[in-house]
């Protein structure tokens, strides 16, 4: 059931009770203004809601920004307010809550689903037309992301593909096979990502010097299913047919349903099987307490992330030769990539819109992107800024691919790919930890999968009767 405005700013309120305030970085100092910019005209101050955990790269990139940005627009301030993940959503919601809501603020934390599903962003398309800003620069697949019922509603800034990572050393060594970059390529299936783990995969019972084959799992609230032609949210077929997507608004559930237990079932499989061939979840945890993501221990043959890991290797540098490649095609005969999009939003109620969509402007077509680009290390969704981003990639120690390999690898995602839920659904944060506790016992061999899954769809259906 749709929140009406009222019951979600009665919401907000509630969300707003006991919230600690994040504390507020001041922007960086205005610089002086030259000679006939303006410089009598009145100071705008316009409040954006950064991140403050997403790390170093992201805060080097948003100071760098406002700093540009005052030389460009001298009489447009920025007060920048940081939270954590964690708390992005319930500081938005005190935000609107106090009739004070940012100018800009981004989808961490499922905001564009949120506040999109209860009227709380602006749609975009007069101002775009307005300012006669050029949206053709922006990857289309991340434009279709932040759009519902013909309307653009927020403005991206990265958009990332999730992609087959691999250590080559390893794959060669063990004589597998390697990633395609072709996602046309229906040969490389999960079958065939299984046989090239299986072969890959050595010292299996001996979790200090085992060799593991893969890293597979299940994406956000179990949607690799999509490669078994089916979503946890609709009984028809793939992400194509959930109108939650659409809306915001989970209104239904299939955990308990016969292909969601076939495709879990594969993965438990490949953990707790005859030939096992991943690591449990103990060996998991004593890797990334060592090296953070398990595949930069250099110890696992494949694994499936987003394309944001790249930024792992970039900091690791490891001495082992690495490359990236297509999802694979599932028994359903599809390979649809979770697409993640990083896009920012204008505030419903904000005082000063049109300052705030001067800035929003400048952070996704024009400087603010090339420098998102150059610093940040995510895909950028700016078309333009693809070779900066391709031509950092290249400077990273062991990448085995060419530059048009790469691109390869990388660009044509799109063409396969469904928007994540985290970045589609209301709530996100609610549902993911709804998720992820109920599949913990299944993961450590606690439950039957179908015991398993049935105790989560059951949890599902008591938080949709709670909100309904």
């Amino acid at each position: 059931m749709v929140l009406t405005r009222r019951r979600f700013l009665k919401s907000s309120a509630v969300a707003a009770t006991g919230l600690a305030l994040a504390a507020c970085v001041p922007a960086e100092p205005s610089v002086d203004m030259p000679a006939g910019t303006g410089g009598d005209a009145a100071m705008t101050e316009i409040t954006y809601l950064i991140r403050s955990d997403i790390g170093v790269k992201i805060q080097e990139w948003t100071d760098e920004a406002i700093a540009d940005f005052a030389t460009v627009e001298p009489n447009i301030t920025i007060e920048t307010i940081g939270v954590p993940w964690g708390d992005y959503n319930a500081k938005l919601l005190a935000q609107y809550a106090a009739g004070d809501p940012p100018e800009i603020s981004a989808n961490y934390a499922a905001g564009f689903p949120t506040f999109y599903a209860n009227d709380a962003i602006v749609a975009l398309d007069e101002l775009v037309s307005e300012n006669n800003v050029d949206l053709s620069v922006i990857e289309q697949a991340a434009l279709d992301a932040v759009t519902r019922n013909g309307k653009l509603w927020a403005l991206p800034l990265a958009h990332l593909p999730t992609i087959v990572y691999y250590n080559l050393d390893a794959l060669e060594e063990a004589g597998a096979r390697v990633p395609p970059i072709d996602w046309a390529d229906t040969s490389w299936t999960t079958d065939a990502m299984l046989a090239s783990a299986n072969a890959a995969a050595k010292d299996m019972d001996d979790p200090t010097e085992a060799q593991y084959g893969m890293i597979f799992g299940n994406g956000q609230l179990g949607v690799f299913e999509w490669l078994w032609g089916a979503d946890p949210f609709n009984d028809v077929g793939g992400p194509e047919h959930t109108e939650a997507y659409r809306t915001g608004i989970v209104t239904e559930a299939f955990y308990d349903s016969e292909t969601m237990n076939t495709f879990i079932g594969w993965v438990y499989d490949a953990v707790y099987g005859s030939s096992p061939v991943s690591p449990r979840p103990s060996d998991t945890d004593a890797i990334q307490q060592l090296v953070g993501w398990p595949m930069m221990s250099g110890r696992i043959g494949m694994a499936i992330n987003g394309a944001w890991s790249v930024t792992n290797f970039a900091a690791v540098e490891p001495s082992w030769r690495w490359g990236v490649g297509a999802f694979p095609y599932g028994p359903a005969g599809v390979n649809t990539s979770p697409l993640f999009n990083d896009s920012w939003m204008l505030g419903k109620g904000a005082k000063e819109q049109d300052a705030g969509f001067r800035f929003l402007q400048y952070l996704a077509v024009e400087k603010g992107a090339e420098l998102y680009a150059k610093i940040t290390g995510f895909f950028p969704a700016h078309k333009e800024n693809y070779p900066i981003y391709f031509d950092s990639l290249m400077n990273i120690p062991n990448f085995a691919l060419s530059r048009e390999d790469a691109e390869t690898a990388l660009l044509d995602a799109f063409n396969y790919g469904y928007v994540t839920p985290g970045k589609t659904l209301d709530s996100y944060p609610e549902w993911n930890r709804t998720f992820n506790q109920t599949m913990g016992p299944i993961w450590n061999a606690e439950v039957s999968v179908a015991d398993g899954l049935a105790q989560v769809q059951a949890q599902f259906e008591s938080v949709i009767e709670s909100k309904s």
